[in-house]
Protein backbone atom coordinates (compact mmCIF):
# COMPACT_ATOMS: atom_id res chain seq x y z
CA UNK A 1 0.00 0.00 0.00
CA UNK A 2 1.59 3.24 -1.06
CA UNK A 3 2.39 5.85 1.82
CA UNK A 4 -0.29 8.69 1.41
CA UNK A 5 1.60 11.74 0.49
CA UNK A 6 1.79 14.72 3.41
CA UNK A 7 -0.12 18.14 2.35
CA UNK A 8 2.68 20.73 1.02
CA UNK A 9 1.82 23.79 -0.88
CA UNK A 10 3.50 26.89 -1.75
CA UNK A 11 1.73 30.00 -3.73
CA UNK A 12 3.65 30.50 -6.59
CA UNK A 13 2.55 34.25 -6.44
CA UNK A 14 3.22 35.82 -10.05
CA UNK A 15 5.07 33.09 -11.68
CA UNK A 16 2.04 30.92 -11.37
CA UNK A 17 1.06 30.06 -14.82
CA UNK A 18 -2.41 28.47 -14.39
CA UNK A 19 -4.16 31.27 -11.82
CA UNK A 20 -6.95 28.62 -10.86
CA UNK A 21 -7.34 30.36 -7.26
CA UNK A 22 -8.62 33.17 -9.35
CA UNK A 23 -10.59 31.56 -11.87
CA UNK A 24 -12.59 29.16 -10.15
CA UNK A 25 -15.95 29.88 -10.59
CA UNK A 26 -16.64 31.21 -7.36
CA UNK A 27 -14.58 33.33 -4.78
CA UNK A 28 -16.68 33.45 -1.29
CA UNK A 29 -16.64 35.39 0.83
CA UNK A 30 -17.78 35.34 4.73
CA UNK A 31 -18.56 37.58 7.16
CA UNK A 32 -15.61 37.31 8.67
CA UNK A 33 -13.63 39.10 5.89
CA UNK A 34 -16.27 42.07 6.12
CA UNK A 35 -14.81 42.51 9.39
CA UNK A 36 -11.64 42.16 9.06
CA UNK A 37 -11.84 44.40 6.04
CA UNK A 38 -14.12 46.95 8.23
CA UNK A 39 -11.10 46.84 10.61
CA UNK A 40 -7.85 47.07 8.09
CA UNK A 41 -10.06 49.90 6.38
CA UNK A 42 -10.22 48.63 3.00
CA UNK A 43 -14.09 48.08 3.35
CA UNK A 44 -14.51 50.84 0.58
CA UNK A 45 -12.17 49.33 -1.72
CA UNK A 46 -13.49 46.06 -2.25
CA UNK A 47 -17.41 46.25 -1.33
CA UNK A 48 -17.87 47.48 -5.19
CA UNK A 49 -16.54 44.14 -5.77
CA UNK A 50 -19.10 42.22 -4.13
CA UNK A 51 -22.32 40.50 -4.82
CA UNK A 52 -25.15 38.60 -2.94
CA UNK A 53 -25.86 35.49 -5.32
CA UNK A 54 -29.24 34.62 -4.59
CA UNK A 55 -30.50 30.82 -4.94
CA UNK A 56 -31.74 30.00 -8.68
CA UNK A 57 -32.92 26.89 -7.42
CA UNK A 58 -34.27 24.83 -4.81
CA UNK A 59 -31.16 23.61 -4.17
CA UNK A 60 -29.24 26.57 -4.34
CA UNK A 61 -28.07 28.91 -1.09
CA UNK A 62 -27.16 32.38 -0.86
CA UNK A 63 -23.42 33.22 -0.86
CA UNK A 64 -21.44 36.21 -0.48
CA UNK A 65 -19.06 36.44 -3.07
CA UNK A 66 -16.24 38.61 -5.69
CA UNK A 67 -17.75 39.68 -8.92
CA UNK A 68 -16.67 38.49 -12.40
CA UNK A 69 -14.81 39.81 -15.22
CA UNK A 70 -13.96 38.25 -18.78
CA UNK A 71 -10.52 37.64 -19.70
CA UNK A 72 -8.97 39.11 -22.40
CA UNK A 73 -6.71 35.93 -22.98
CA UNK A 74 -9.80 34.51 -24.07
CA UNK A 75 -11.62 36.21 -26.30
CA UNK A 76 -11.85 34.09 -29.46
CA UNK A 77 -11.14 30.49 -27.69
CA UNK A 78 -13.49 28.26 -26.85
CA UNK A 79 -12.12 27.83 -22.82
CA UNK A 80 -13.93 26.61 -20.14
CA UNK A 81 -13.19 29.91 -18.18
CA UNK A 82 -13.84 32.43 -19.90
CA UNK A 83 -14.06 34.83 -16.64
CA UNK A 84 -12.25 35.48 -13.31
CA UNK A 85 -12.30 36.87 -10.14
CA UNK A 86 -13.03 41.29 -11.00
CA UNK A 87 -9.79 41.41 -8.32
CA UNK A 88 -7.75 39.78 -10.75
CA UNK A 89 -5.29 41.78 -12.55
CA UNK A 90 -4.70 39.71 -15.75
CA UNK A 91 -1.71 42.30 -17.39
CA UNK A 92 0.43 41.37 -14.24
CA UNK A 93 -1.08 38.01 -13.49
CA UNK A 94 -1.63 39.26 -9.96
CA UNK A 95 -4.44 39.91 -7.20
CA UNK A 96 -5.03 43.47 -6.68
CA UNK A 97 -6.35 42.54 -2.71
CA UNK A 98 -2.93 40.07 -1.84
CA UNK A 99 -2.91 41.15 1.39
CA UNK A 100 -6.42 41.60 2.04
CA UNK A 101 -7.69 38.60 0.04
CA UNK A 102 -10.69 36.87 1.27
CA UNK A 103 -9.99 33.22 3.90
CA UNK A 104 -11.39 31.21 1.13
CA UNK A 105 -8.25 32.45 -1.03
CA UNK A 106 -5.91 32.41 1.89
CA UNK A 107 -6.89 28.72 2.78
CA UNK A 108 -7.26 27.85 -1.36
CA UNK A 109 -6.07 24.68 -2.43
CA UNK A 110 -6.98 23.32 1.12
CA UNK A 111 -10.51 23.06 2.37
CA UNK A 112 -11.79 21.79 5.29
CA UNK A 113 -15.26 19.72 5.07
CA UNK A 114 -16.44 19.97 8.62
CA UNK A 115 -15.10 16.49 9.14
CA UNK A 116 -12.01 15.76 6.62
CA UNK A 117 -9.26 18.11 4.53
CA UNK A 118 -9.52 18.06 0.93
CA UNK A 119 -7.50 19.50 -2.40
CA UNK A 120 -10.01 20.96 -4.27
CA UNK A 121 -8.37 21.38 -7.54
CA UNK A 122 -5.26 19.87 -8.35
CA UNK A 123 -4.58 21.49 -11.09
CA UNK A 124 -2.80 24.54 -8.73
CA UNK A 125 0.74 24.53 -9.72
CA UNK A 126 1.60 25.28 -5.72
CA UNK A 127 0.68 21.61 -5.01
CA UNK A 128 3.87 19.75 -3.61
CA UNK A 129 5.60 23.03 -3.38
CA UNK A 130 7.30 24.05 -0.05
CA UNK A 131 8.85 22.70 3.11
CA UNK A 132 6.20 20.47 4.91
CA UNK A 133 6.87 20.59 8.63
CA UNK A 134 4.60 19.83 11.09
CA UNK A 135 3.85 23.70 12.14
CA UNK A 136 3.10 24.81 8.52
CA UNK A 137 0.67 21.86 8.40
CA UNK A 138 -1.17 22.67 11.26
CA UNK A 139 -1.15 26.49 10.31
CA UNK A 140 -2.98 25.71 6.74
CA UNK A 141 -5.35 23.17 8.63
CA UNK A 142 -6.36 25.77 11.40
CA UNK A 143 -7.26 28.32 9.11
CA UNK A 144 -9.03 25.93 7.10
CA UNK A 145 -11.33 25.22 9.82
CA UNK A 146 -11.39 28.78 10.41
CA UNK A 147 -12.99 29.52 6.81
CA UNK A 148 -15.07 26.23 7.76
CA UNK A 149 -16.78 28.05 10.62
CA UNK A 150 -16.97 31.02 8.56
CA UNK A 151 -18.50 30.09 5.89
CA UNK A 152 -21.22 28.23 7.71
CA UNK A 153 -22.05 30.67 9.46
CA UNK A 154 -22.39 33.35 6.58
CA UNK A 155 -24.68 30.70 4.92
CA UNK A 156 -26.48 30.18 7.92
CA UNK A 157 -27.29 34.08 8.63
CA UNK A 158 -27.48 35.60 4.81
CA UNK A 159 -30.97 34.64 4.32
CA UNK A 160 -31.91 36.52 7.30
CA UNK A 161 -29.62 39.38 6.88
CA UNK A 162 -30.68 39.87 2.96
CA UNK A 163 -34.91 39.57 4.29
CA UNK A 164 -34.02 42.61 6.43
CA UNK A 165 -32.32 44.27 3.63
CA UNK A 166 -34.73 44.00 1.30
CA UNK A 167 -37.21 44.58 3.90
CA UNK A 168 -35.97 48.25 4.67
CA UNK A 169 -35.43 48.72 0.58
CA UNK A 170 -39.02 47.84 0.12
CA UNK A 171 -40.20 50.30 2.79
CA UNK A 172 -37.32 52.85 1.58
CA UNK A 173 -39.31 52.78 -1.69
CA UNK A 174 -43.12 52.94 -0.05
CA UNK A 175 -42.23 55.90 1.75
CA UNK A 176 -40.48 57.72 -1.69
CA UNK A 177 -43.77 56.49 -3.37
CA UNK A 178 -45.48 58.39 -0.42
CA UNK A 179 -43.58 61.65 -0.51
CA UNK A 180 -44.00 61.99 -4.60
CA UNK A 181 -45.76 65.08 -5.17
CA UNK A 182 -48.74 64.82 -7.16
CA UNK A 183 -46.83 66.11 -10.51
CA UNK A 184 -44.29 63.44 -9.88
CA UNK A 185 -46.67 60.48 -9.42
CA UNK A 186 -48.17 61.49 -12.82
CA UNK A 187 -44.87 61.71 -14.90
CA UNK A 188 -44.30 58.28 -13.25
CA UNK A 189 -47.08 56.83 -13.60
CA UNK A 190 -46.86 57.54 -17.35
CA UNK A 191 -43.13 56.64 -17.93
CA UNK A 192 -44.35 53.20 -16.35
CA UNK A 193 -47.40 52.88 -18.48
CA UNK A 194 -45.27 53.32 -21.92
CA UNK A 195 -42.45 50.76 -21.55
CA UNK A 196 -44.75 47.47 -21.82
CA UNK A 197 -45.88 49.88 -25.78
CA UNK A 198 -42.22 50.11 -26.39
CA UNK A 199 -41.31 47.16 -25.71
CA UNK A 200 -44.36 45.47 -28.05
CA UNK A 201 -43.40 47.90 -30.84
CA UNK A 202 -39.73 47.02 -30.91
CA UNK A 203 -40.26 43.76 -30.76
CA UNK A 204 -42.45 44.23 -33.77
CA UNK A 205 -40.05 46.63 -35.57
CA UNK A 206 -37.31 43.59 -34.93
CA UNK A 207 -39.28 40.85 -35.94
CA UNK A 208 -38.95 39.59 -39.50
CA UNK A 209 -41.45 40.32 -42.48
CA UNK A 210 -42.53 38.69 -44.92
CA UNK A 211 -40.81 37.91 -48.69
CA UNK A 212 -41.76 40.50 -50.93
Amino acid sequence: MPEKKKYSFKCQEQNCSDRVCCKRPHVNVTFGDLARWMTQGYIETILPGLTIKVPASEGDSFAIETLRKPLKSAEGKDEEQADACIFFHEESNACTIRFSRPISCRTFPLEYTGSKFVVTDQRCSGIGRGEVTKEALKEARDLAEQEFRERTETLAALPSVYGILMGYMLRQSAETMKNLSEEDRKKLEEIMSKQPQESTERGSEESPGDDE
